[in-house]
């Protein structure tokens, strides 16, 4: 038999090591409490939220190191993410960070920068008894109470957190008190620069997913909560590799010709374009330009509005994508990106 040049054994050993590299995945970043870079923290993935408190966890980082940073194979996907300091039951002065921006996009060959702005962990006082089941709390910020704040009360995960929630309850001076039937609670807090119940979070809002969720609330029981914000911040979001696009992106214009800006190009995965939509993009620009990131394959139903939140008001700029009847876009694994133009009109009076 015909012997293999020991040369060509080596050569192969180098391509099979080398592969990893090439065909690596998953997300990456840092991770911070109020500007201090934090070590031994660890990323967990889940592939929904309401896998979290169940412990469904699919992947564990190792430890952040000394720099704060962190990397998680990950094959492609979309994944939620928490960074926490301990495992089991937290204590009072542990780090966490739900990611606010989950769930995120892992691309094949790619590596998503995702950074962690952290809150440790409150002492919060045991449940006490009354003759009604609610919350009570504050809604701080960086040791402060934090004024004209939204606490959102929602009743699953179904949503993602996003549209109208079981209850949203304005929060004038930091702290609040509600009542609420025994069950169990997801908390968020959101106070948007800009103003307004309902909208993405921007760089400088503040917001965050109480480190609780969900709330268990018993009869007969009143629950204490403190829940911190952060906020948004672009440092810890960047990194040296942009992920190559995927999506939608494009031009809005007015009835008139002209390009609008500040209107949202929201994509749904059902032709009734009803409810909260899956996907929005952030505001156009001068240009009425957009860029909105999904997922890679599947059919997604396109419009453009104004705001966010219940129907379309008359008046408001509204427009559906409009190159077919279904107003429909599709995208493959060989085609990712669809170049569109969405035209708007006011909402007249129905």
């Amino acid at each position: 038999m015909r012997q293999f040049p020991a040369r060509y054994f080596f050569l192969l050993m180098l391509l099979f090591v080398a592969l990893p590299a090439w065909a690596g995945s998953g997300v990456k970043g840092r991770a911070a409490w109020r500007g201090e870079l934090v070590p031994g923290l660890r990323i967990s993935a889940y592939r929904q939220i309401a896998d979290i408190p169940r412990g469904k966890v699919l992947a564990v980082s190792e430890p952040t190191a000394l720099d704060g940073t962190y990397q998680l194979e990950l094959p492609p996907g979309s994944y939620v993410l928490v960074a926490r300091s301990f495992s089991g039951e937290p204590k009072p002065g542990d780090y966490f960070c739900y990611y606010s921006g989950s769930p995120i996009q892992v691309q094949a060959g790619h590596y998503t920068n995702v950074g962690f702005n952290l809150i440790r962990v409150p002492a919060e006082p045991a449940p006490r008894k009354a003759r009604r089941s609610g919350l009570q709390g504050e809604i701080s910020y960086q040791g402060e109470l934090l004024e004209k704040v939204y606490l959102y009360v929602y009743r699953d995960t179904k949503s993602g957190f996003k549209g109208p929630a079981y209850n949203i309850v304005p929060v004038e001076k930091g702290k609040f008190r509600l009542r609420l039937p025994p069950g169990d609670y997801y908390l968020l807090a959101r106070k948007r620069l800009a103003g307004g119940r309902y909208g993405p979070v921007a760089i400088g809002d503040y917001f965050n997913f109480y480190y609780g969720n969900p709330v268990h609330l018993e009869k007969g029981t009143i629950r204490s909560i403190h829940l911190e914000t952060i906020t948004r911040l672009s440092n810890l979001e960047q990194g040296e590799d942009e992920l190559p696009f995927q999506g939608v992106r494009g031009r809005v214009f007015g009835a008139d010709g002209a390009p609008v800006a500040g209107l949202y190009v929201f994509a749904y995965r059902h032709p009734k374009m009803t409810g909260t939509p899956d996907f929005f993009s952030a505001a156009t620009d001068a240009e009425g330009r957009f860029a909105l990131r999904l997922p890679p394959s599947g059919r997604y139903y396109l419009l453009a509005r104004q705001s966010f939140g219940g129907p379309a008001a008359e008046g408001e700029l509204y427009g559906k994508y409009s190159r077919n009847s279904e107003h429909r876009v599709e995208l493959t694994e060989a085609n990712p990106v669809r170049e569109v133009e969405i035209h708007v009109q006011p909402i007249s009076a129905r």
